[in-house]
């Protein structure tokens, strides 16, 4: 592993040829995090395996020479990584230290894309933020595992796209680079070089599908096939209980969230669309509405998102899985029009059922259909966005 985050030197110093950073979502789950971190080792192990040292030794001046780099950005700012708590317990557990990690803010895209060669890779994700469409023309290949929103799709013609339907974006980064490893017959030599992957690819599709939670009904046969090609390199003794185990530990630490203020978990899974944010979070919004501050926290987060209403996601699996929402907006009407689209939505029915609100929630449900998670709703929000006879 050292060799690989010595590269990172390299970047602070612009002691490379070209530079490819691969990019998660701005939530930076587990899902995000881990699928940036391996793709980008891989390319980096794939960059060296396929550079013929011994053929250009001679030929080349070491001393002008530089190497392309491949580099994981966590989308999130270094003073919230701790927001994230299932991936800096992951990370850690692997002996992945804070400073070994490049994240968002250490950085400033605008100057190296000028400065030098730059590439974009972009996994977990395909619709890149307000604030990030400048990268657009740098975006060379997308992994993703939502429905291709063709509205947001400004790529070049030639950009390389692996976009299906699965539980776990780790799934479709596996399959690639088993695909890509195959075709320089190392099927297996990535992962074997590189142990840590398989256990944090495998930790995640775990986590992803609950488990493989019939209830959750996340989880596709590819899903499945992965998880077991996976476990071929872990070799565990029992798989049912090598899997149930991981999935409690992996729980525990994303909802350790006793520490967080309201503020903070405001933070810790959010994204946002249009003028309305969407926190996610891993325990009941009824449990984080009854916070203190809560309403503080609201009101400031809204305001330094320039956002106008915010959709709270929460769900909890201490005893089976329950969810939960909740529309917040200072604007009465358009939140009315909001509540009445998503309860009327059917591409899924969010099943949302109403329930008593108290401030400084507008309407509050409780979600009966378990397996829609914010993806489910996107299409719903974006949709209300575009309708302009919904617009106040």
């Amino acid at each position: 592993m050292e060799d690989y985050f010595n590269t990172l030197n390299k970047l602070k110093s612009m002691d490379y040829n070209e530079l490819t950073i691969v990019l998660g979502n701005e939530s930076c789950d587990l899902d995000s995090a881990v699928s940036s971190f391996v793709y980008a080792l891989f390319l980096h192990w794939q960059y060296h395996q396929i550079k013929c040292k011994v053929c250009t030794r001679n030929k080349r001046d070491e001393t002008v020479y530089k190497d392309n780099i491949f580099v994981f950005v966590l989308n999130v700012d270094r003073q919230d990584y701790d927001l994230k708590t299932e991936v800096a317990y992951l990370f850690r557990q692997h002996s992945i230290n804070d400073s070994q990690i490049v994240f968002k803010n250490d950085i400033d895209l605008k100057q190296l894309i000028m400065k030098k060669p730059t590439k974009i890779i972009l996994v977990d994700h395909h619709t890149l933020a307000l604030q990030d469409q400048f990268l657009a023309p740098y975006v060379t290949e997308v992994i993703d595992h939502r429905p291709r929103d063709e509205s947001g799709w400004n790529y070049k013609e030639d950009t390389r796209s692996t976009i299906e339907l699965v539980g776990s974006c780790t799934t479709l980064v596996t399959q690639r680079i088993k695909d890509l490893s195959a075709l320089m017959s190392k099927e297996l030599e990535f992962f074997n070089a590189y142990p840590i992957t398989s256990d944090m690819l495998h930790c995640t599709i775990i986590l992803d599908t609950v488990n493989f939670s019939k209830e959750f009904n996340k989880a596709t046969s590819h899903d499945e096939e992965i998880i077991r090609f996976l476990e071929t390199l872990l070799k565990p003794d029992d798989r049912e209980s090598y899997r149930k185990t991981k999935l409690e530990l992996l729980m525990n630490a994303k909802a350790d969230v006793s520490s967080l203020t309201p503020a903070q978990l405001l933070r810790k899974d959010t994204k946002i669309f249009g003028d309305i944010l969407v926190p996610s979070f891993p325990l009941l919004v009824r449990e984080f509405l009854e916070k203190p501050n809560v309403e503080e926290a609201l009101k400031e987060a809204l305001i330094t998102r320039n956002c106008s209403i915010a959709v709270l996601l929460g769900m909890d699996l201490k005893a089976g899985i329950k969810r939960d929402a909740a529309i917040c907006a200072n604007e009465t009407d358009r939140a009315d029009q909001l509540a009445t689209f998503l309860e009327n939505w059917d591409n899924p029915p969010l099943q949302l059922t109403p329930q008593i609100s108290r401030p400084p929630a507008h309407r509050y449900y409780e979600q009966l259909n378990l397996s829609a998670t914010r993806k489910q709703y996107v299409p719903a929000l974006k949709q209300f966005l575009n309708n302009k006879s919904l617009i106040v």
